[in-house]
């Protein structure tokens, strides 16, 4: 497996459910990636997603849950745009322990879920930390199987 380290893992960015189709289709556009869906209904969220390209679009669902009401909060303070930046951490817990020494916010683990179609790509492992500049950063300790990101030698 394979991880980033002190680098940045991937982006999400939010989108309001109605734009969600179009903010899909345009990204897909411009970057010339394909986002595969993926959803909780318990949770309240939609998404789609690139593990290959770091690219995350998520958007809440209309009912109201403990996960999505940080999403519609966000929605309805600053819009659709960047969300999230998940940045690679070689150990979460203590990385954690860190931002909470320095007196900063961490929060809950948030892990692979039973069933989801990208654990046979990915090991997630995540906790949001503090916001930066209007967006929040994300502690992330994700393991990668070794064909899912493409690398080039170059000389």
């Amino acid at each position: 497996m394979k991880k980033f380290i002190n680098h940045i893992d991937h982006i999400t960015w939010i989108s309001r459910p109605e734009n969600m189709a179009a903010n899909v289709a345009q990204l897909e556009q411009v970057s010339g990636v394909k986002l595969e869906p993926y959803g909780s209904e318990e949770m309240g969220f939609s998404m789609y997603l690139s593990w290959e390209a770091g690219m995350e679009i998520i958007s809440p669902l209309p009912h109201r849950t403990p996960f999505n009401e940080a999403l519609h909060a966000r929605l309805e303070q600053q819009g659709e745009g960047v969300y999230a930046v998940v940045f690679g951490v070689d150990d979460l817990e203590a990385h954690r322990q860190r931002l909470e020494a320095l007196g900063l916010p961490v929060g809950p683990l948030m892990e692979n879920q039973p069933g989801t179609s990208w654990t046979e790509k990915v090991v997630v492992r995540e906790r949001i930390g503090p916001d930066v500049m209007n967006t929040s950063f994300v502690l992330g300790q994700l393991d990668y199987r070794e064909d899912v990101i493409t690398y080039i030698d170059v000389e």
